[in-house]
C-alpha cells in the first residue's frame, strides 16, 4: 500500500488530492461524505509514486464503484482554507471531467459504504441541477465558480484564510 501525498505542521495542514466531476443531463454528481452537511466531489489523495489520472480513476472506482475514464483535464486549483476541525490547510487538487465507461448508470441518488484504509465511511451520492447548485452548501466553494464558467480553468489559487477569493492563472 502506498502512502497518501499529506502532511502536517503546527500551522498548516497540506494535501495532494484529484477530484473527478460527472455530469449527466446536466446534473453533477456529488457526494456527502459521512453526514458531513455539505456536499463535495468525489475524489481523494494522490498517493506516492502515482499519477495524478491513475489517482482519480482509483479514487472513482473505490467511491463510485463503477469504471470511469477521463473526458479531459479541467486545471489544478491552489486552496487554502478551514477545515470543519478548523485546522489551516493548504491543498493542491487536480481536477478531471469524467464519464462512466458503461453508460447505464442513471440519475438516481445512492449510498455506499467505502473501507477507506480500515476505516468505514458513508458516502450519500447526490446528482444536482447545475442550476440549482446555489441551494446546497457545496465544498470548496469556488466550484459553482467552475460550473458557471463552463468547467474553463487552467489553474486557480483560492484563499479563503486571507480573503482573496480567485486569483486566475491560465
Amino acid at each position: 500500500m502506498r502512502e497518501s501525498i499529506k502532511m502536517k505542521t503546527n500551522d498548516y495542514n497540506f494535501k495532494f488530492r484529484v477530484s473527478g466531476l460527472i455530469i449527466k443531463n446536466n446534473k453533477l454528481l456529488l457526494v456527502d461524505m459521512d453526514n458531513s452537511g455539505f456536499l463535495c466531489l468525489p475524489g481523494g489523495y494522490v498517493e506516492l509514486g502515482e499519477t495524478t489520472e491513475e489517482a482519480v480513476k482509483r479514487e472513482l472506482v473505490e467511491e463510485i464503484r463503477k469504471e470511469v475514464s477521463i473526458e479531459r483535464y479541467l486545471g489544478v486549483v491552489e486552496n487554502y482554507f478551514i477545515n470543519k476541525y478548523n485546522k489551516k490547510m493548504h491543498e493542491i487538487s487536480f481536477y478531471y471531467l469524467m464519464n462512466f465507461i458503461d453508460n447505464d448508470f442513471d440519475e438516481k441518488n445512492f449510498t455506499l459504504i467505502e473501507n477507506d484504509k480500515g476505516h468505514n465511511i458513508k458516502l450519500d451520492f447526490k446528482w444536482i441541477d447545475i442550476n440549482d447548485l446555489d441551494h446546497f452548501d457545496v465544498r470548496p466553494a469556488f466550484l459553482k465558480k467552475i460550473i458557471n464558467n463552463k468547467l474553463e480553468f487552467n489553474h486557480l489559487i483560492f484563499n479563503e484564510l486571507e480573503n482573496q477569493g480567485f486569483i486566475c492563472i491560465l
